[in-house]
């Protein structure tokens, strides 16, 4: 049963090998099905399938941790992502912010964004235009890229 568990658990083996000995041991010890025939190999099978279970969870375990370190990469990624797109906001005039935020963030159109600033259409449309190059440039310069 050792020598089953140990093949069918590969490099996840090591002391997982007797757990699963363990394990095979008491689901024969509490089956109603009892053998007919080699004990020998319907123990073996037993110690196989348990195996199998232990190679799937140690499997599921690593690629929850690999998820893990990814989102947590992801995570990290993301706020630095933000804190320099706040910074690169901060750089831009008072005015141009706020055409920005109304315009992209908002989902205001020119007209509403202008009657809330109390702008003209045209220069609404000049300050956005004008602040997403801008912003372009100062992300870009950020991320060590010229534009």
């Amino acid at each position: 049963m050792m020598r089953t568990a140990w093949r069918v658990l590969g490099r996840y083996g090591g002391s997982a090998g007797e757990d699963v000995v363990q394990e095979a041991l008491i689901a024969a010890l509490t089956t109603d099905a009892l053998p007919q025939g080699d004990v020998g190999a319907w123990l073996r099978a037993i110690a196989a399938r348990k195996a199998l279970d232990e190679a799937r969870r140690v499997g599921r375990r690593a690629e929850h941790a690999a998820l893990d370190v990814e989102r947590e990469s992801t995570a990290t990624g993301a706020v630095l992502e933000v804190l320099m797109l706040r910074q690169a906001l901060a750089a831009l005039s008072p005015t141009d912010r706020a055409v920005l935020t109304l315009c992209d963030l908002e989902g205001f159109s020119m007209a509403e964004a202008a009657r809330a600033l109390g702008l003209t259409h045209v220069a609404t449309k000049l300050r956005a235009s004008r602040a997403r190059r801008k912003l372009a440039r100062l992300l870009g310069a950020r991320e060590g890229r010229t534009t």
